[in-house]
């Protein structure tokens, strides 16, 4: 990878490759030019933390590290420097803390987990008036639903391998528009220009002409280098059991992790990719009917969170996440119910295990029942919904699933950099949890039924690392557009009575 003299070099591969690596050896290169300045980017501060330990053995004796949180930059002896930056939160947000800005080489490590618009802003920001070479590097493992399989299409042979041929040629681009299907690409700068010159002309106003430039500079080169675990052989020598445990993955994980293949996308896999949530982030609101609604994941008190949505349309407006007992989160609830404006009505909640103990503290809201069967939307599909989904769960995921691929959902943007805590994460921002979560949507593949089913919450901990709440939440509200009118029961009708006033002071702070 040290050897490509292009604009924008992107190393990708199996696990164990040596990519993080070799990105932080690259600015080896200009580490003792005092007029030197790079920035390392990551989705947020705990994942690069690796790469931090990693750069003390490469960069030590150059220079010394500023060991402050907030400000994590290598100083190096001969003037320059090199500063590890996280590229989480909204694309405005990361537009103001980069504006102005100028580096001479910028890495992006796992650069598959960052938006292509970021990813465009910062390539503005790879400028400076030293001569010193500018260029952008990026390393990732296969990922085939990321902008980056589109990217780098052109060296993915049919099969979804990197084709040997065409590892580490050069090829050109001119980068219009914000998204990846609008570049154009080329052989030559030539070829390039003659396809894009007059977008190329647009750009370039008449007070450009006096500083004779050449117009061919204008075209950035490209090239993408295949990394491989067996090039890595000092990880092969000291840890004998990695290359076993990634051999011993399921079918998609082996071909993606093991064998770099950019096209394996088994049933299993995420439903929702980085860059689809990224886009709901971004979505404009969807207010759509503006009825006011409540959704809860309900959870007690020692075990995973109640997260309570507030939603209008299909826009979520506000949330509230607590770790409660049971007599605090009912009156929380109603509380919040209160708050919002919501009706009781348009209260859905989950009826499973312990939100079983709230059902007659709520007899007009919708209880939402996992295991149910799914509902036909109109008598035409009453006897083939069946077929389609294994239960009404299932069916609500896949309903949210397609919103998100249609943007037809949105949040509340002042939501997503809040932070919350919960079994196996603290201080985490909302939109990093649900970028987590979004991984537990994914069909489950040892089902037996034919129609889609959603994985099982039990496999989703496994995967995510903690109880989806957060994203489960969210397929409550697609009952509300499918459920049958019900007839009111009211079971339990001491409870309408109870008493189950508190300090909600203590609750809430």
């Amino acid at each position: 990878m040290l050897a490509k003299n292009v604009d924008i070099l992107i190393g990708g591969g199996s696990r164990g490759g040596s990519k993080s690596f070799s990105l932080l050896l690259e600015a080896l290169k200009d580490v003792q030019n005092p007029d030197f300045h790079a920035a390392v980017f990551r989705g947020n501060k705990r994942e690069m933390e690796k790469l931090i330990r990693d750069s003390r053995k490469i960069f030590s004796q150059y220079g010394t590290y500023n060991r402050a949180q907030n400000d994590m930059t290598w100083n190096f002896d001969a003037g320059g420097t090199l500063g590890f930056f996280y590229h989480d939160g909204s694309d405005e947000d990361f537009k103001e803390r980069f504006q102005g800005q100028e580096y001479d080489y910028i890495a992006i490590d796992e650069i598959t987990h960052i938006s292509y618009k970021k990813f465009k802003y910062l390539f503005t920001c790879n400028r400076g008036a030293s001569e010193i070479r500018k260029r952008m590097w990026g390393t990732c493992n296969p990922d085939p639903r990321s902008w980056v399989r589109q990217f780098i299409d052109w060296w993915v042979d049919e099969n979804g391998y990197i084709n040997p041929e065409r590892d580490g040629k050069i090829r050109y681009c001119y980068m219009k528009g914000d998204r990846v299907s609008q570049i154009i690409w080329g052989d030559t700068r030539e070829e390039v220009y003659e396809r894009a010159k007059e977008d190329i002309k647009d750009a370039l106003n008449e007070g450009y002409s006096k500083w004779d430039l050449d117009i061919l500079d204008s075209i950035v080169s490209v090239a993408f280098v295949r990394a491989d675990l067996s090039q890595n052989p000092m990880l092969l020598l000291k840890d004998k059991n990695y290359l076993k445990k990634l051999m011993q993955q399921d079918k998609g994980q082996v071909l993606r992790d093991l064998k770099a293949n950019w096209n394996a996308s088994e049933a299993g896999d995420d439903m929702v990719s980085y860059d689809d949530l990224e886009a709901i982030f971004n979505n404009s609101y969807q207010y759509g009917d503006g009825i006011r609604r409540c959704t809860a994941d309900i959870a007690l008190e020692g075990g995973d969170n109640l997260v309570l949505y507030l939603w209008i349309g299909w826009h979520v407006a506000d949330f509230c996440c607590l770790n409660l007992d049971s007599k605090t989160a009912v009156a929380v609830i109603r509380r919040k119910l209160k708050e919002w404006g919501v009706a009781e009505e348009n209260f859905c909640y989950d009826l499973q295990g312990i939100g079983q103990f709230i059902k007659g503290f709520f007899p007009l809201a919708l209880p939402f029942n996992n295991q149910a069967a799914p509902i036909a939307e109109d008598d035409e599909d009453e006897d083939g919904v069946k077929y389609l989904y294994k239960d009404l769960k299932s069916q609500c995921a896949y309903i949210v699933y397609r919103k998100m691929k249609e943007s037809n959902i949105s949040f509340e943007n002042t939501l997503l950099d809040r932070r919350v805590s919960g079994n196996g994460y603290e201080g985490v921002m909302l939109r990093e949890v649900l970028q987590k979560e979004r991984q537990s949507l994914r069909r489950d593949t040892d089902s037996q039924d034919k129609g889609f089913c959603l994985m099982t919450k039990k496999k989703s901990k496994l995967i995510v690392g903690h109880s989806p709440d957060w994203w489960e939440s969210l397929y409550f509200r697609a009952y509300f557009d499918i459920a049958q009118p019900i007839e009111l029961v009211v079971e339990n009708e001491w409870m309408l009575g109870a008493d189950i006033s508190l300090d909600f002071d203590y609750v809430f702070n």
